[in-house]
């Protein structure tokens, strides 16, 4: 572990900006998914109550609430219909949906901006961007509805950006055998997701609407002051941190990182093979936990027939259990690591047998539950907290794989692994229109699981996380190798490796 440097060590403090950046971008983003059930007039409705096929008479179906009231649990407010909109269900959603049209797009890009100008300006001011805008939401929703999906599209790209450029900041300040807690940093972003229902139901009920985007606006802009005066890409940079910890990080990461700015290997990068075996292995992952954490509340709702109360109470709990394994799996893989009893790339495979194959061994488990509602809860939650490993997983890897180029690689991949986000939910509508029922609803846990376990056998099989060769140019490698002193192993290694067999490189790396 770095040494202290006064209170906490830099490194640590990096890690509490890291981990509240992440649950500020997931609050900013899902804020108006509460916020819209008291933005919108009260619509009549005389649908009749849900009755599902699991009905039991403890469960409470019978009065009429929205999803988004189902969440909540809270009173809200009743606004005068001057300050509320006449949005049909299709305006709504599109108002919902339209940070996600364009997020894709961003993540290429993010990523080279990080290469170009480092995490602190990308990552701070990507959020400090979707804080402001958050500030206009009032003030565009009061124009026209299609004026705030305009806004919204936007906030998408600049929250787009975001992710891909931590890598950059990591790979500099984080040794490989430290990487597994770090990265559960990440995590911050299911806490955020957590406390954004009832903080948001709370501002509501004690204030109005509006307030939900000037409170989680402002919280986004103190964060985003903090990040600017306490962080620095580079930790030779840091004009606080004590040379015990410098020297750490510098032993523990070697000559793996170019201080020049490289031209960005594209052909090689596109047709690598252990980075497309990550990119699917992460395409599989969040493919069940994006489906598991956006299709829960309708499955229970519509199938088991649970109260809305009862939905509420349990939508906080796979994101609580997602990061409590995060920081377990990160420190038990960073343990294996430093004690050389597993290789990088054994820990990875173990993280991705936890990601893919465990959460689709309970994914299958939920397919077969059928009415049972405490196997299934438990499968639900089980599966989702398996995606907590996520991290120490092919998170990481994107960094082993090139530390130079890590926010490049994390741009591709996500690129194309947040694409379940809306496929998942087309699948879901074709299986499941005008017919809610567990039999269908088995159908796409089936195909879930299957989307799992495929990528977890493959990754299992044939994954690589050294570094590649291309992660340097050959002639600046070789350059660099022949200064590097006999007795700087771990030096030594970070360029060797992109020559010597991996088994030896395994071996090299817990020294």
């Amino acid at each position: 572990m770095a040494q202290m440097c006064g209170w906490l060590s830099c490194t640590t403090v990096l890690w509490c900006l890291t981990f509240f950046g992440c649950g500020v971008n997931y609050m900013i983003r899902s804020n108006i998914n509460i916020a819209i059930v008291s933005m919108v007039k009260k619509r009549s409705s005389n649908a009749s109550a849900v009755v599902s096929e699991c009905y039991h008479s403890d469960f409470n179906v019978t009065r009429n609430y929205t999803l988004l009231e189902t969440l909540t649990d809270v009173e809200l407010v009743d606004d005068d219909d001057e300050n509320r909109f006449d949005w049909d269900e299709h305006q709504q959603n599109s108002v919902m949906g339209a940070l996600f049209w364009l997020y894709w797009v961003a993540q290429v890009p993010g990523g080279m901006l990080a290469q170009h100008y480092g995490t602190k300006k990308v990552f701070g001011i990507g959020n400090l961007m979707i804080s402001l805008i958050a500030l206009l939401v009032p003030l565009f929703a009061s124009l026209d509805y299609r004026a705030l999906v305009a806004l919204r599209v936007f906030q998408g790209i600049c929250g787009g950006i975001c992710w891909p450029s931590l890598t950059y900041m990591i790979s500099r300040w984080i040794p490989t055998n430290e990487r597994g807690k770090f990265m559960s940093a990440c995590m911050g972003s299911s806490v955020g997701a957590a406390l954004t229902f009832p903080l948001c139901g709370m501002i509501i009920h004690f204030l109005n609407w509006q307030a939900v985007f000037y409170v989680t606006g402002t919280i986004g802009i103190l964060w985003f002051i903090s990040w600017w005066w306490l962080t620095y890409d580079n930790p030779i940079d840091h004009p606080r941190i004590s040379e015990s910890e410098l020297k750490h990080i510098q032993n523990g990461i070697g000559n793996s990182i170019s201080e020049k700015k490289l031209p960005i290997p594209w052909f090689k990068i596109l047709t690598n093979w252990p980075l497309m075996v990550n990119i699917l292995l992460a395409w599989g992952c969040l493919w069940g936990m994006f489906t598991l954490l956006t299709q829960a509340p309708t499955y229970f709702y519509n199938v088991h027939g649970w109260s809305v109360q009862k939905v509420g109470f349990f939508s906080g709990l796979p994101h609580i259990c997602r990061m409590i394994l995060a920081i377990t799996v990160g420190h038990l893989c960073d343990h294996l690591l430093s004690s050389g009893k597993l290789s990088v790339t054994a820990v990875r495979k173990f993280a991705g047998f936890i990601t893919n194959t465990l959460q689709g061994i309970f994914m299958l488990g939920l397919a077969f539950s059928s009415c049972n509602s405490v196997m299934a809860t438990i499968c639900l939650t089980a599966a989702v907290a398996m995606s907590g490993a996520e991290p120490t997983g092919f998170l990481a890897t994107y960094i082993d794989l090139s530390p130079n180029f890590s926010s490049v690689l994390v741009g591709i991949g996500h690129m194309i692994s947040v694409t379940p986000g809306f496929v998942s939910a087309a699948v879901v509508g074709a299986l499941t229109y005008k017919n809610q029922s567990s039999e269908q609803w088995k159908k796409f846990f089936f195909i879930s699981a299957s989307i799992l376990l495929a990528p977890g056998l493959l990754h299992l099989l044939t994954s690589s996380s050294k570094v590649q060769e291309w992660n340097f140019p050959k002639s600046m490698a070789k350059e660099m190798k022949d200064n590097i002193s006999d007795n700087d192993v771990e030096a030594q290694h970070s360029l060797t490796s992109n020559y010597e067999s991996e088994n030896h490189q395994d071996k090299e790396e817990v020294q």
